[in-house]
């Protein structure tokens, strides 16, 4: 099972998501766009285990501003684009939570966490080095994020909720 940790972007600001991967020519584009807090992996067997871990994290409701939109990777080959997000206390400390949690569960992850939402990649170079996209300040509110299952397909990605955790103060 290819399993992630995800905080899912709200449906209203998808249509300025897309707007924004408009402005990458030849970019492959993502349909669900959310930020990943914790990549499980291909071979995750232990759901349950995992949720039970994730349902012990408290932290408020906080908000997320998105920036950018940036192209990633190597800077003459770029693999994709994706908008960074602000870091903030809050998102920071969710997903370092997030980290303690499955760390006993044998979860470890070997890239420090870089708040981004990802618009799409490349399938092959797109011949010129893509410039970044100023956006415009949106915020969102988080007050849940989710473990997501990913099925990879010929048309991209489909995903599934499997579960959805409230954040809230104990």
């Amino acid at each position: 099972m290819r399993l992630f940790i995800a905080i899912p972007v709200p449906q209203n600001l998808h249509r300025y998501c897309r707007q924004l991967q408009s402005q990458f020519e030849g970019l492959k584009k993502t349909e669900e766009f959310h930020i990943t807090l914790q990549f499980l992996g291909d071979d995750t067997e232990e759901p349950d285990k995992i949720i039970a871990a994730l349902s012990q994290i408290e932290l408020a409701p906080f908000e997320i501003e998105m920036g950018d939109a940036v192209p990633f990777g190597p800077k003459h080959e770029p693999r994709g684009a994706w908008i960074k997000c602000k870091e903030n206390k809050f998102l920071q400390s969710l997903a370092e939570n997030i980290r303690k949690k499955l760390t006993p569960l044998g979860y470890t992850s070997d890239k420090p966490f870089r708040a981004h939402i990802t618009l799409g990649r490349y399938k092959s170079s797109p011949g010129h080095i893509p410039k970044t996209v100023e956006g415009m300040p949106h915020r969102f509110k988080v007050n849940h994020f989710e473990l997501i299952q990913s099925h990879l397909g010929d048309k991209g990605p489909a995903y599934k909720t499997l579960a959805i955790f409230s954040i809230q103060t104990g």
